[in-house]
This record gives C-alpha cells, structure tokens and sequence, in this order.
C-alpha cells in the first residue's frame, strides 16, 4: 500500500467513527430512458427557511439571471 491510500484510508475511517451521516426523508427513484435516478431528500432541523420561501428564492434567482 502506498502512503497516500493509507492517509486516506485513515481520514474516510476517522470521518466515519465521529460523523453520524443525516438520515434522508424520504428516496425517490425516477427512470428516465435507460437510466435510474435515486434522489434522496435531506432537510436541515436548523433551517430557518420553509420549503416554500427557499422554491420562491430559487424561481426569482433564476428569473433575474434570464432577465440580466
């Protein structure tokens, strides 16, 4: 093994033991043609921002880089 593997290795297994990973809300699968997309859906308990108030925010960002 080289010592880049084993300083990686290291890292991805130090990350593992202290970092619970966020469970997703819910897992979606979609098929487009031949191809299967899984798209899992994460909400942050912190957040300040309804689901609502954030699609607002992107429409209207999205809407001003059309318009500029």
């Amino acid at each position: 093994m080289r010592r880049n593997e084993l300083i990686t290795n290291a890292v991805v297994a130090n990350t593992a033991e202290t970092k619970t990973e966020p469970q997703p809300v819910s897992v979606s699968e979609y098929k487009i043609g031949h191809t299967t997309y899984i798209v899992r859906t994460f909400f942050n308990p912190n957040g300040t921002e309804s689901l609502e108030e954030m699609v607002k925010r992107l429409i209207m960002k999205d809407v001003a880089k059309l318009s500029a």
